[in-house]
């Protein structure tokens, strides 16, 4: 059982922690660095010569892997907006499905510093992607195949689509 004098006591304890507690000020600003990480969920992978080209979460990370039992990291690339879903390389270019993200167009020509430098926002999540020539076909989810030019990698545009409607059973 609690006694006035307990009560009283308690209350006294938890004032003085409230009194004395640090604070947050909204208007004091707060840096957070970015220090790295491990790993990351892989679902896509390409491989063109010594490299393999990952996506490693929202990243796409390029391996040399000229010897396949210790493949090393070469380079990755800043965060994109979501996951790597599918990569196609086509010459100095790795095409990338992100997601929520649509088509990412990132140079590879120095592997160690891969860099994007065009993009096209698909209507859907870009699930996989596939080259041929100066297009890049986009399995776009429920939005179906997308049909982009990118004969210009930093200006993709898109230039027809394949609506292929609700494919659920029943629908």
């Amino acid at each position: 059982m609690i006694t006035n004098k307990r009560l009283f006591l308690l209350s006294i304890v938890l004032m003085a922690m409230i009194l004395f507690m640090p604070t947050v000020n909204a208007k004091d600003p707060v840096t957070v660095e970015y220090v790295g990480h491990i790993g990351g969920a892989t679902y896509a992978v390409d491989v063109v010569g010594n490299y393999a080209y990952i996506g490693e979460g929202p990243r796409l990370t390029i391996l040399d892997i000229s010897n396949p039992k210790t493949p090393t990291v070469v380079g990755k690339t800043e965060f994109l907006p979501s996951i790597v879903q599918g990569i196609a390389v086509d010459g100095n270019y790795a095409y990338i499905a992100n997601e929520g993200g649509g088509l990412r167009v990132i140079d590879i020509s120095t592997p160690s510093s891969p860099t994007e430098v065009g993009f096209f926002d698909t209507p859907g999540y870009a699930r996989s992607v596939a080259v041929s020539g100066s297009h890049a076909y986009i399995a776009d989810g429920e939005n179906g195949l997308r049909v982009i030019d990118i004969s210009t990698p930093s200006s993709p545009t898109e230039v027809g689509f394949v609506d292929i409607g609700d494919a659920r059973p029943g629908a």
